[in-house]
């Protein structure tokens, strides 16, 4: 027996053990797991010593940008970051231009999303005049998408009446819907306390703590009377979290972003706009929560919430720059630092970024290490130094809040569907 590839010499995570063995691949699947001595002859042998294979890692939050804003990230070029940083597959959101609320223009984004190098999924968005065809979008969406206060695109449904009924119609289809959690009201109130203030911690002030609590509990609120599979996207506050803690009789998860593990408020106040996003930066206070969340598991998965926009666009004034930053292939280096640093295991990464993700989403077996499984896998060196710098990114913006951060810990290859495409 010849197969197509032969991954050799590799300490691998297989069913929760971390052992010496090798993998055997053909037309695109794991043929074998097995013994050094006991692998197949092969067309082409990749010598992985010293590598850790894992699982396909997942990153269920980003913005690649197409249709409608091109020149930031497109497809192809988002994808491609997406495997340099160990990523095999993508959910993307749906505040395009158009936006992905229509079947429509699901279908059309799909077309476009074909160049991608990685696998994906699409989530369709909510707005206050589509509930009707949520039946229908949840036949070509893996998930769905629900805004509760204005932030980058023309998405905002702050009318709980309306999202009630929102969360009634995606109960019934079994799908997940993921709420941006800011409470539109107090956003808008304290706008206008602060948007003349020259500052940048005056545009986190601007969006307070209080309105993600606020809005997290109206979602768990209405969440428990709809039985919806909830998920709160990018929490950032104590207050956030302890509400989901204590959620018992809600089917609900959450996810945090590396940009509120790694950086502060203080953060904004040094890079200025570089560093906006919605929700804002949060305090140190925060920040420990948000650790403390991921060892008590109350949040549920890693994701980079990859949101492009090229330098002369963050380049502005703290209220005219539009938030977001990349980040879809700092996340895993980000993350094995931190395992280099002890301040998490392995194992629990695996579990955020792969675990976790595909259990909430459905995505069945996606990238586990067995036989007859697909091959999607990501090859890690935990020795392995980098640097951030613009011209090691692949992202099409070309920058990253991150850059001049070095580290050690890094993935090395990324094969999807059984290809390599990125070593």
């Amino acid at each position: 027996m010849t197969v197509d590839l032969t991954l050799r010499k590799c300490k691998v995570l297989y069913k929760k053990r971390f052992l010496d063995v090798g993998i055997a691949i053909d037309e695109g699947k794991i043929v074998l797991i097995t013994k050094e001595t006991r692998l197949p002859k092969s067309d082409e042998k990749i010598n992985c010593k010293g590598k850790i294979i894992l699982p396909g890692l997942v990153d269920t939050h980003v913005h690649f940008r197409e249709p409608g804003s091109e020149w930031k990230e497109d497809w192809l070029t988002g994808s491609r970051a997406a495997a340099k940083g160990g990523i095999t597959f993508v959910m993307d959101m749906p505040n395009t231009d158009p936006s992905a609320t229509t079947v429509m223009r699901l279908l059309e984004k799909k077309k476009l999303a074909k160049k991608s190098v990685v696998n994906f999924g699409l989530y369709a968005g909510i707005t206050g005049d589509n509930t009707d065809q949520i039946e229908n979008l949840s036949k070509h969406a893996d998930a769905f998408k629900l805004y509760m206060a204005k932030t980058t695109g023309v998405f905002k449904l702050n009318d709980n009446v309306l999202i009630m009924k929102a969360f009634d119609e995606v109960s019934k289809t079994g799908k997940v819907v993921c709420v941006h959690a800011e409470n539109h009201k107090m956003n808008e109130r304290f706008l206008k306390m602060y948007k003349n203030k020259d500052d940048p911690l005056a545009y986190a002030k601007s969006r307070p703590r209080e309105s993600e609590v606020m809005a997290i509990n109206d979602a768990i609120g209405m969440a428990e009377q709809t039985k919806v599979k909830l998920h709160v996207c990018h929490v950032t506050t104590k207050g956030g979290l302890d509400l989901i803690k204590k959620a018992k009789n809600v089917d609900v998860t959450c996810e945090t972003c590396p940009h509120y593990l790694f950086m502060t408020q203080e953060d904004l106040r040094k890079k200025k706009s570089l560093a906006k996003m919605n929700p804002p930066l949060r305090t140190k206070e925060d920040q420990i929560a948000l650790w403390k969340g991921i060892f008590n598991g109350t949040i549920d998965t890693i994701t980079s919430d990859h949101a492009p926009h090229t330098l002369e666009e963050k380049y502005q004034d703290i209220w005219l720059a539009p938030a977001g930053v990349p980040g879809v292939e700092t996340t895993l280096p980000l993350m094995l630092n931190a395992v280099n640093k002890k301040r998490i295991g392995l194992k629990k990464v695996i579990e955020l970024m792969h675990d976790n993700p595909v259990k909430r989403f459905g995505l069945g077996k996606y990238g586990n290490v067995e036989a007859g499984n697909d091959t999607n896998l990501t090859v890690i060196d935990l020795k392995k130094k980098w640097k951030i710098t613009r011209e090691s990114l692949l992202t099409k913006c070309g920058w990253s809040p991150y850059e001049g951060w070095k580290g050690k810990g890094m993935p090395v290859m990324t094969i999807v569907n059984g290809n390599v495409v990125f070593d």
